[in-house]
């Protein structure tokens, strides 16, 4: 716990009102620039004579900093723990997860590790915000191989099993060109998983916890803000619970023990719903309705204009 209270010490927002400031600045400055010709917002060099077709609210969650959304998973890291209460994890994913999704709105593709990320809360409606159908196999080899093919493996075990032979061909023919440990065991994992290869799927989990942090573009990448995450790997609970979409009888070890704590308030409460990880208050109160009852409907219209924006450009 020391060095949990050590690391959190350095934390940039050590309690909500905190986070809540900053996102109240932020708010502030989006209503400004919103009268003032959208100046100094995201892409407001080539996007700007299109905003007006957004709101503020949407405005606002396309120019949120990582620092505030991953200081909403990084307290909730720390309350649970201190607390030894893991519903206040579960809902601090949630909370960040489905905030982080609507930021990325704007980005073009599908985010694959959000669509990890709902697994450990069970959230489909993120997964299906995620992964909408019909989905298409992506062959592109100008992206970067690890998402490339870590992503065609999850739509094929999420959403559409019919990628199968798709999957396997291209697997075979670039699974080569992955140096990095952690992204090894990670593509081999779900390669495992849609083979049905359960002694794959148990080492390359193994090596996955093992190699977790030395993994750049997650444990120091997506997750740079939430010093917490980087001693403990949360979110491989999403990659355990994939293993139940596979249709697969088979379990696996989880070395860390906080892995295994947060786990098992899953197993224990199975039919726990997330709820918001705190309540937004004074002008962010948009946000309570914004990620619960109106999430889906939020995203899809949120979505649908920033693809046309992009068409227009």
């Amino acid at each position: 716990m020391k060095s949990i209270e050590k690391d959190f010490s350095n934390a940039t927002h050590q309690n909500f009102d905190s986070i809540q400031q900053s996102l109240t600045e932020l708010l502030h400055r989006v209503t400004i620039a919103s009268n003032n010709g959208y100046q100094n917002l995201l892409n407001s060099n080539v996007w700007a004579k299109h905003y007006h077709k957004l709101r503020v609210e949407e405005l606002f969650l396309m120019n949120l900093n990582d620092k505030e959304i991953l200081a909403i998973l990084n307290l909730s890291i720390y309350q649970s723990i201190n607390q030894n209460d893991y519903s206040h994890l579960i809902n601090g994913i949630s909370t960040y997860s489905r905030l982080r999704l609507l930021n990325r709105a704007y980005i073009s593709g599908t985010a694959n590790w959000i669509a990890v990320e709902s697994l450990v809360t069970n959230d489909t409606e993120l997964k299906n915000a995620v992964y909408p159908k019909p989905l298409t196999f992506n062959d592109d080899t100008l992206y970067d191989t690890v998402v490339l093919l870590s992503g065609n493996l999850l739509k094929t075990i999420l959403v559409n099993p019919d990628f199968k032979n798709q999957a396997f061909k291209q697997y075979a023919e670039l699974i080569g060109d992955v140096s990095s440990k952690f992204d090894n065991a990670f593509l081999k994992y779900l390669y495992g998983l849609t083979t049905d290869d359960y002694e794959l799927c148990k080492t390359s989990f193994e090596q996955m916890e093992q190699f977790y942090s030395r993994c750049q573009w997650l444990a120091t990448g997506w997750y740079r803000e939430a010093n917490l995450n980087k001693k403990l790997p949360i979110f491989l609970l999403g990659l355990y619970q994939l293993k139940n979409f596979a249709n697969t009888n088979f379990d696996l070890d989880i070395q860390n023990e906080f892995l295994r704590n947060v786990n098992q308030f899953n197993v224990e409460n199975p039919d726990y719903t997330p709820k918001l990880f705190r309540q937004f208050d004074g002008e962010l109160k948009f946000l309570n309705e914004t990620l619960t009852n109106n999430f889906a409907s939020f995203y899809t219209n949120y979505k649908t204009k920033m693809n046309e924006i992009k068409n227009n450009i």
